[in-house]
């Protein structure tokens, strides 16, 4: 109770505490100068003669001169310090003086979504949720061995940073120096080639204050983030696979370059402790929310923590999945929506899905023909099929077309918007985001 507590007004606070220090010692001033009054009448009673010799009239003129000139020279503070702030960062700087000079949204008003993931899915998730009214957590999956995150991991015996940081930027408040700071990666040349600034910041405050988890909520304060970033877990766990043909194999780098049929996924070790702060936010959330990302080395492996899939199961939270537009070469050959669908429910103790998001349109030729050069082809949204298991589908088109194949975040977190509002109206939020009903029924149902 005392997570969730923290969790509803850490932000608030943070927000509001140098306002509240601000105030403060006005008021302390204040009521240092009626004390300082008084001891001069008490320790000279002469002088109360001297004050009754001046009119009441030049008295209070006095005072509301004094009052007038401090709150001048109070604004012309602020503006000068946010002159100073918009020529570094203006959006931070507008943002703070809507803050100050306006009342905020009330906390109150917005709803709790919990996304989990990790890879570029959710990053590009959390970037278009971060500018919506919700109050965003995202739990991210801690498997990764591979490039900077997993020479770090290694060498350092730490859990893997990147999915972390990429996270962390996609919802920092600005696009700042110090965010492109955090992307930045070491070309050639010694030790740290390969590596990205913010992997080894969030490594070296590992090394500081001795938690991986406390060194992600110093960069979070740092990044001034919206919402909370949370792994899944604390303990260095590695991913595992059992694959059709027998053969079991650890890591999961090492499982995505097998690019054979996965039957059975798990963790070594078996049963790692849960992030305490990531099953409270599950408790408390309005919707949670799987993907989009790899289905085998992004989305499963958080519902294989123990107590992870407890919690979602109990929640009374609606439970949404975002299915992947493209396939992954070995891993979810052929696969269609339904086929995600029963992946998740199939090889994780998950009890409940209660709606699913699918892409329904195919991206230009050209750029299909690329992918499927490459072993990905497109996956069918199969409405009908996800349907006859009890679940509920949005199928819109979502792709965003550049050098690859993505989801449209800004769409998708409008949609998920929508989802999460419904319980506050009667009539559905998302139908102006979804394209109309096609006739030819046999198109979502290959």
């Amino acid at each position: 109770m005392l997570l969730a507590l923290r969790r509803k007004v850490k932000h608030e606070v943070r927000a509001r505490r140098w306002v509240a220090f601000l105030l403060l010692g006005l008021l302390m001033m204040c009521f240092g100068f009626v004390f300082a009054s008084l001891a001069t009448i008490v320790l000279a009673p002469a002088s109360i003669e001297t004050v009754r010799s001046f009119h009441p009239l030049a008295l209070a003129f006095s005072a509301l001169s004094a009052f007038l000139i401090s709150s001048f020279w109070l604004y012309r503070g602020f503006r000068t310090a946010f002159r100073l702030l918009d020529s570094r960062d203006h959006e931070l700087s507008t943002k703070l003086r809507e803050f100050v000079f306006r009342k905020s949204e009330s906390v109150e008003k917005q709803l709790s979504m919990v996304a989990l993931g990790g890879g570029t899915g959710l990053s590009s998730l959390l970037k278009g949720l971060k500018e919506l009214p919700v109050d965003i957590t995202a739990i991210v999956t801690v498997t990764d061995d591979g490039g900077s995150s997993g020479r770090l991991r290694k060498e350092l015996q730490i859990l893997p940073p990147g999915d972390i940081r990429n996270c962390l930027v996609a919802l920092s408040r600005s696009e700042s120096l110090l965010s492109k700071l955090f992307q930045y990666r070491f070309g050639e040349g010694g030790e740290i080639e390969g590596h990205s600034f913010g992997n080894l910041f969030i490594a070296a405050m590992t090394g500081v204050l001795g938690d991986f988890g406390s060194a992600v909520r110093e960069a979070s304060n740092i990044l001034a983030i919206k919402g909370h970033v949370i792994p899944v877990t604390n303990e260095n766990v590695q991913l595992v696979a059992q694959f059709a043909d027998g053969v079991e194999i650890t890591g999961e780098t090492a499982i995505s370059d097998a690019r054979k049929r996965i039957i059975k996924m798990g963790l070594n070790p078996a049963a790692p402790l849960a992030n305490q702060e990531a099953l409270s936010a599950i408790d408390d959330a309005n919707m949670i929310v799987l993907g989009p990302g790899s289905l085998f080395t992004s989305i499963i492996p958080n519902l294989l923590v123990p107590g992870v899939v407890e919690h979602i199961n109990n929640s009374s939270a609606r439970v949404v999945y975002i299915c992947n537009v493209m396939t992954q070469p070995g891993e979810t050959d052929s696969f269609n929506a339904a086929d995600h669908v029963r992946a998740i429910l199939d090889k994780t103790g998950l009890g409940k899905i209660d709606i699913v998001v699918v892409n329904s349109r195919r991206a230009a030729k050209p750029l299909m023909v690329r992918y499927e050069n490459n072993g990905q082809f497109w996956v069918p949204p199969t409405v009908k099929k996800i349907e006859d298991m009890g679940i509920r589908v949005v199928a819109a088109d979502m792709l965003l077309e550049s050098d690859l194949l993505r989801h449209n975040p800004n769409l998708l977190a409008a949609i998920l918007v929508g989802l999460i509002n419904e319980n506050r109206n009667s009539k559905p939020q998302i139908d102006s985001l979804l394209e109309p009903e096609t006739s030819e029924e046999s198109f979502f149902d290959d």
